[in-house]
């Protein structure tokens, strides 16, 4: 039976409440077995990284330890530097114990730069796209790119015939909250607890990540 999953890439520095949402808003729109959080070692658009990868990782690892459907790998630290999704996905597949559809999670802004992605043409054939629009995005603008990357419209969604690929769309939105938002709060002093699973708010506290020193 094919497993169909999730991946949500990212640094998560740190990992909050607004990713979780997202993986479990994909997970109930494609219903999908799993969804992976996938922390980037070094990723190519994103440069800015404070946390240290062990630090992430052990964020994301409380993050997920009472959500069954989420699940963690940190395959990203094992490859080439920086992190190319197509790369990732390549691993993936190579190593999936069983037959598996990927659906790659990301936010409209993001999926609107995709002509910029590494081998761009080879990631549309290899995974599936699940696209969240985020408030202010221009969604005529990401419908045009569907289809001048060949993707029609259908009632589920968007389909590509040449790849046999689809690109699911959602209108729903996480917690307006932002990793960025969180290390600023952190070194002001300003509570965080409520933007974080507590696990999360705890480590940082006992371990003074993102405290000004």
């Amino acid at each position: 039976m094919i497993r169909n999953t999730g991946i949500l890439g990212g640094t998560f520095d740190p990992v909050h409440n607004g990713h979780l949402e997202l993986a479990e808003a994909a997970g109930t729109l494609c219903n999908l077995d799993e969804i992976i959080l996938l922390p980037a070692a070094v990723p190519p658009h994103k440069q800015e990284v404070v946390a240290d990868f062990s630090d992430r990782v052990a964020m994301l690892e409380v993050a997920v330890s009472n959500r069954p459907t989420l699940s963690l790998s940190t395959i990203e630290k094992l490859l080439p530097t920086p992190s190319y999704t197509i790369d990732t996905l390549r691993y993936l597949l190579l190593h999936s114990l069983r037959p598996v559809e990927y659906f790659f999670i990301t936010g409209a802004d993001a999926f609107l730069d995709i002509l910029s992605w590494k081998e761009y043409k080879e990631l549309l054939r290899t995974t599936h796209f699940i696209v969240f629009s985020r408030m202010g995005s221009d969604n005529i603008k990401l419908y045009k790119l569907f289809e001048e990357l060949g993707y029609h419209n259908k009632r589920d969604g968007w389909y590509n015939t040449a790849f046999q690929k689809w690109i699911y769309c959602s209108a729903s939105t996480p917690s307006p909250v932002s990793s960025s938002e969180i290390r600023k709060r952190v070194a002001k002093g300003l509570p965080i607890n409520m933007l974080v699973p507590g696990g999360v708010f705890e480590y940082i506290s006992r371990n003074s990540i993102y405290a000004v020193r």
